[in-house]
């Protein structure tokens, strides 16, 4: 993805896998690889877009499981 920005995010690694497939639903919006499964740290590269569709998806995220964006 070029051109992205990149977003890094923390989860409880349990949720790892919900966090990727929804933001991944959305087709278009981001690509996510995860940098540290043992911590929870997700990397989430946005189409510049999409960054605030992505800013409020993140927000609702937050509101069924921990998820907060940290960089």
């Amino acid at each position: 993805m070029t051109d992205s920005i990149a977003f890094r995010v923390k989860t409880e690694k349990r949720h790892i896998a919900y966090v990727n497939f929804i933001i991944e639903a959305y087709d278009g919006m981001a690509v996510v690889r995860t940098a540290d499964p043992g911590q929870g740290i997700l990397e989430v590269l946005v189409s510049p877009d999409f960054v605030d569709d992505f800013k409020e998806l993140a927000l609702a995220l937050n509101k069924e499981v921990p998820f907060a964006v940290i960089e």
